[in-house]
């Protein structure tokens, strides 16, 4: 009966053991490449977009997306070119934190008025995020889709509604 209970005891133990490990894992993944799959759920949560265009790490451009390691970090997305850059981060996650607060931080106000996919009117409310110095607002995150796919697009038109901002103030 000891015995038994013993067991039961430790199956327990290492029950929660395991649990507290998955719960508290979110970071950078043990594959050397996540599986298509695992990066879309990644891009799905409701962690803040990854705000630059190149490596947190290197400065590097990320390039291909089905190679990248992407992961969940203290609320905001982490897209990395590698897992040695990965590997990296995970050493010191906090100096690369820092610098993708930052960029939430210093960001310039986004000069749209309505949804650039949609056209629906923004509020305090749209989906917001940063990307590469530039505060982006849309009507819902689904409308994120069609900036991931081109965000170039997205760029030139937040500097030409910038543009026009500050011709209309002058």
């Amino acid at each position: 009966m000891k015995l038994r209970l013993v067991r039961l005891v430790l199956v327990l133990l290492i029950a929660v053991a395991v649990h507290y490990e998955r719960a508290n894992s979110k970071a950078v993944p043990a594959t050397p490449a996540m599986p298509a799959a695992s990066k879309a759920a990644a891009d799905t949560s409701d962690a803040k977009p990854y705000p630059f265009s190149t490596s947190v790490v290197s400065g590097l451009a990320l390039g291909d997306q089905d190679h990248m390691v992407k992961f969940i970090q203290n609320g905001y997305q982490i897209k990395l070119a590698s897992q040695a850059e990965a590997d990296t981060f995970k050493q010191n996650p906090g100096v690369y934190l820092a610098k993708i607060a930052d960029a939430y931080k210093t960001a310039k106000p986004c000069p749209f008025t309505v949804c650039p996919v949609m056209g629906d009117a923004l509020d305090a409310d749209s989906y917001s995020f940063v990307y590469e110095g530039r505060q982006f607002k849309f009507c819902c995150d689904g409308c994120m889709d069609d900036f991931e796919k081109d965000p170039a697009k997205f760029v030139k038109m937040w500097d030409d509604a910038e543009k026009a901002t500050q011709t209309a103030k002058q």
